[in-house]
């Protein structure tokens, strides 16, 4: 088996290869005439996965401990690499973020505490070292990654109908557990896909309420319905009136929204450029791993 230090290292060497013929199939993706029936059922199923449990919420605002908890659910799924029980304990999740630079040993062990109280994880004890635990996911964990999964696999159908992935995700009982190990690895050794678009990330998935509020503003602008009120968004989202205030006006500084006489954001040019290419950055790498057995 293939330890985790081994995978970073041997996937390091392919990484500037890999991100230029991701950024192609991006671009190969954006430039479909269904793309945009694709943005849609992305915008619609993500804003849909977002309107969660308080104590759910507080895991998806902040994008490292989402990360954090995408990787527990990856390296409990790699079977190929740590055998039938997986490989999430913490010694390799806290190797995998020191690596990465992405969070301190504090931040993953409140995670992880989180992780616990919402039911996403249980701990097991290894058989022959009592001393290590292992993090198995629950059934609940399940069912929060089953309702994440559609936004992909929907939009992907819109643009590769042939694949059939819906299909393959209501039918295939190891589809999500697959996808999980082979996008685990990639994430997990190549550019994450939040640090291909810096200057669009470093506001859409770092600052914490805000990829709601990106998506509500969307959401309003892709199907020609007014936005809802602060309130109702900060409502549906599990934020504060007053977090969805800050977020409206931070992204207008830095040119994502326009606001009207009455305060109400509206996407901008640039906003609209920078939402479609990440969705096509993301569905590509999920087209890359969301694949027959």
């Amino acid at each position: 088996m293939q330890g985790l230090a081994e995978l970073l290292k041997s996937g390091s060497r392919d990484r500037h290869r890999g991100e230029d013929t991701l950024l192609a199939e991006a671009a190969h993706l954006r430039a479909s005439p269904a793309f945009a029936d694709a943005v849609r059922e992305y915008t619609v199923a993500i804003a849909r996965f977002r309107e969660a449990p308080r104590l759910i919420n507080k895991l998806m605002a902040s994008e490292t401990r989402f990360r954090l908890t995408a990787y527990v659910f990856y390296l409990a799924a790699d079977h190929e690499n740590y055998g039938p029980l997986g490989g999430a304990t913490y010694t390799r999740l806290l190797e995998l973020c020191t690596q990465r630079e992405e969070l301190s040993p504090r931040v993953l062990k409140t995670t992880l505490t989180l992780l616990k109280l919402a039911g996403f994880v249980k701990t097991s004890r290894n058989t022959s070292d009592r001393r290590s635990k292992s993090y198995q996911p629950t059934a609940r964990m399940m069912d929060f990654v089953r309702n994440w999964m559609p936004h992909a696999v929907n939009a992907l159908d819109a643009l590769q109908p042939d694949m059939q992935r819906a299909q393959m995700f209501a039918q295939d009982p190891d589809f999500s557990r697959r996808f999980a190990a082979a996008a685990g690895r990639e994430h997990a050794t190549g550019i994450p896909l939040i640090d291909r678009m810096p200057e669009f990330t470093c506001f859409f998935g770092k600052r914490e309420g805000a990829i709601p509020v990106v998506l509500a503003v969307m959401l309003s602008d892709i199907t020609g319905t007014p936005l809802p009120s602060r309130a109702q968004v900060a409502k549906r989202f599990g934020l504060s009136k007053t977090q969805v205030s800050s977020i409206v006006a931070e992204g207008t500084g830095l040119g994502f929204f326009s606001t009207d006489e009455t305060g109400t954001p509206q996407p901008t040019a640039y906003l609209r450029d920078s939402f479609a290419r990440f969705v096509s950055i993301e569905l590509a790498f999920y087209a890359r791993h969301m694949r027959p057995a």
